[in-house]
């Protein structure tokens, strides 16, 4: 009989350049194609923050991505339609890699490679030979095939449960203006919301989506991380503590030389 899983991990990396759309756009792609074959059902994209050195090629911010899919489709079945996606779609000049998993392959050695990952320089060398060890698959795409490194990585960090942002879940794209906790929850994946010192908002506490919600993998689920919003207005409502990408580099610009 063959074995049969409930969640199945996709991890990629290195699939851009910078002229082209990004890693992130392409694993949602990747999602919505398996999802489209009937092979899963969408456990959010997941973003993970690795090592940003010199002494690594990277587009430009060297974060890996993690699918996660819930699924009775065995691991072995998702190899060929995510290579034959990520072939058809990568961008020449990049170097993709692709690692598929179930949970219960990600050991602590795993995990600790993800989290080594984000402080230190490590090779291919060293991805592959421990997803070998564990009966993982990883494959390099094209290129230097570098972006093996990031796929085992992602896949580790998503596990680890403590470490990476949300930039696709069912229900976040959907969410616009202001929300109270109540709706945000029962419109979204979001497990739960709390502020930046870690107490649970009420259900009936405002949020100012900026039109943006990317929650943050906590303890393995995607937990809402909010601020007091910046406002005149005095009516104690929230906004994600997250922020956008430009919204990091305008305050860089403000703030870079403090």
């Amino acid at each position: 009989m063959v074995m049969k899983t409930d969640i199945i991990l996709i991890g990629i990396d290195d699939t851009d350049t910078l002229e082209s759309t990004g890693t992130g756009r392409m694993a949602r792609d990747l999602a919505d194609y398996l999802i489209s074959l009937g092979m899963g059902s969408s456990l959010g994209v997941s973003r993970h923050q690795l090592l940003v050195d010199d002494r690594i090629p990277y587009t430009s911010h060297n974060s890996s991505l993690c699918i996660g899919l819930k699924t009775d489709i065995p691991p072995k079945a998702f190899y060929g339609p995510s290579i034959e996606f990520l072939k058809k779609n990568f961008r020449e000049g990049s170097d993709p890699g692709l690692c598929i998993s179930s949970p219960d392959q990600i050991t602590d050695h795993i995990k600790d490679f993800g989290l080594r990952a984000q402080r230190e320089v490590l090779s291919k060398n060293q991805a592959s030979d421990l997803a070998a060890e564990h009966g993982i698959f990883l494959v390099e795409l094209g290129g230097t095939g570098e972006g093996i490194i990031g796929s085992l990585a992602g896949v580790g960090l998503r596990v680890e449960g403590n470490s990476g942002r949300y930039i696709d879940l069912p229900g976040i794209r959907d969410i616009k203006g202001t929300v109270t906790v109540s709706d945000l929850l029962a419109r979204t994946d979001i497990e739960s919301v709390i502020n930046i010192k870690g107490s649970v908002l009420a259900g009936d506490e405002t949020i100012d989506s900026r039109d943006w919600m990317r929650p943050s993998l906590v303890n393995g689920q995607p937990v809402l991380r909010v601020r007091p919003r910046l406002s005149t207005l005095n009516d104690n409502s929230w906004t994600s503590a997250e922020l956008r990408e430009r919204e990091k580099r305008e305050l860089r610009e403000i703030f870079g030389n403090l």
